[in-house]
């Protein structure tokens, strides 16, 4: 199998595949000059190596799949409708011009089964015919009425149309040649080995392991109550606390999204002229393209005057809003210092007051503490001084007092009276005789 030919083919047939080829060698010596100058080492020199050509070989690999399975749909393709594999790229690329799918071409082939031509030919019999009526009628015939009805669009085309868009398939190079096809549907069918055999021998191994993994699933069905309690288990304990984050997420939401409206309020009258200046540059650019320089001299103008302004806004803002928090903090500041000067203010007028009181020591209004031992007072006439043990006797004495008067209110005193009979009588014969006289009697005094 001549794998080499199919890349060659595929090189030489596609114009943009010299251009790309072209370019790879330009980037090709600037990586290699790169190299020379980044790369001090042998073993740095390998290590990069042996990268890039993993790389492209990847790279190379993945093309040559995907290049070998476009040439076997090509290849299958051309064997279904029994045409050759160019006619079958030349009507791909009318039918896709045309918005008729090479599934609908393949039926349409399909119907020509059992008859003398085939489908190239019947395309021939078709465009042979001026009016697209007539066309339309044959293809019906050959093909049945659905299917000629899906290829309308590819029917109306005139002949010179249709050879022109088939000629157009070589020009572009989208034509592969008979042995290109041959080796691309050759080389799918390899890839499609190696695929089948990767799997056998992923199957193979998978197969030593299942019984362990059988052994494990069947441990999890026998577990599974206790599983599923253990996992709620988890879950009730880490709820709670999961619960807190999501409620914290959630309470931080609406702050700061209002921050992000508020932020996004505030920049947004500076952001809006600088949106309108750059579409005033690419306008620019543009009219610089077609050969308007003022156009663009002005546009770039007004953008590096809208960052200007914008700047100028925003850095406005920001000096205000520093000032007014400065402010702020400068008020709460000396509002503290005054509230600590008066303060200390009364303070010391106290112990201006102490310190007048013990110079003079004058107490004629009395005192009734001295405040410390060596405290020196005038006296005056008709005073008396006490001393600290007297003045605490006295105190006792004066707490006994009247603790004392405070228990004879509250307790019942007995008192003993000593009177005669006689003295009794008088004083009560009154009483005795008005009581007698209220009850129909008289008391005789004896």
């Amino acid at each position: 199998m001549e794998l080499f030919k199919l890349f060659g083919s595929i090189m030489i047939d596609s114009a943009e595949a010299e251009k790309s080829i072209s370019k790879t060698g330009e980037q090709a010596e600037g990586l290699g000059s790169k190299l020379a100058g980044g790369i001090k080492t042998a073993a740095k020199w390998a290590a990069g190596i042996t990268t890039a050509a993993v790389a492209v070989g990847g790279a190379m690999v993945s093309a040559a799949k995907d290049t070998a399975a476009a040439m076997d749909v090509v290849d299958k393709g051309a064997q279904r409708m029994k045409i050759s594999t160019d006619a079958y790229q030349e009507l791909a690329h009318a039918a896709d011009l045309s918005g008729v799918s090479m599934s609908t071409l393949e039926k349409a082939a399909k119907k020509l089964e059992g008859t003398d031509i085939n489908f190239d030919e019947a395309i021939e019999q078709i465009y042979a015919l001026e009016d697209a009526n007539d066309r339309a009628a044959l293809a019906a015939e050959l093909f049945g009425e659905s299917v000629a009805y899906q290829m309308t669009p590819m029917l109306n085309a005139s002949a010179e149309d249709m050879a022109a868009m088939r000629q157009e398939a070589h020009d572009l190079g989208l034509v592969m040649g008979e042995e290109a096809v041959a080796n691309g549907a050759a080389m799918n069918d390899m890839f499609a080995k190696v695929e089948g055999s990767i799997g056998a021998l992923k199957n193979s191994l998978v197969s030593e392991f299942m019984p362990y993994v059988m052994e494990i699933l069947q441990w999890v069905i026998d577990n599974m109550p206790q599983i599923q309690e253990t996992v709620k288990s988890v879950m009730d304990a880490v709820w709670p606390l999961v619960k807190t984050v999501l409620d914290l997420i959630m309470q931080a939401l609406p702050p700061l999204l209002d921050a992000i409206k508020r932020f996004l309020d505030w920049i947004m009258p500076y952001l809006t002229p600088i949106i309108d200046a750059i579409k005033g540059v690419v306008e620019g650019v543009i009219a610089l393209i077609n050969g308007d320089v003022e156009g663009f001299v002005t546009s770039v103008t007004e953008l590096l005057s809208a960052l200007i302004t914008s700047a100028l806004g925003i850095g406005e803002d920001i000096f205000n809003a520093l000032w007014e928090g400065f402010k702020n903090i400068w008020g709460n500041i000396t509002g503290w210092v005054s509230e600590k000067t008066s303060w200390l203010a009364d303070k010391l007028a106290f112990w201006r007051s102490g310190q007048n009181e013990m110079k003079d020591g004058s107490h004629a209004s009395g005192l009734n503490y001295v405040p410390y031992d060596g405290y020196i007072a005038e006296l005056h006439r008709g005073e008396s001084v006490v001393n600290a043990g007297e003045m605490s006797r006295l105190t006792q004495a004066i707490d006994k007092i009247t603790s004392g008067q405070a228990a004879a209110k509250a307790s019942p005193t007995n008192l003993t009276l000593e009177i005669s009979g006689k003295q009794l009588a008088r004083l009560i014969f009154e009483d005795i005789q008005a009581e007698a006289g209220r009850r129909g009697a008289k008391a005789v005094r004896v």
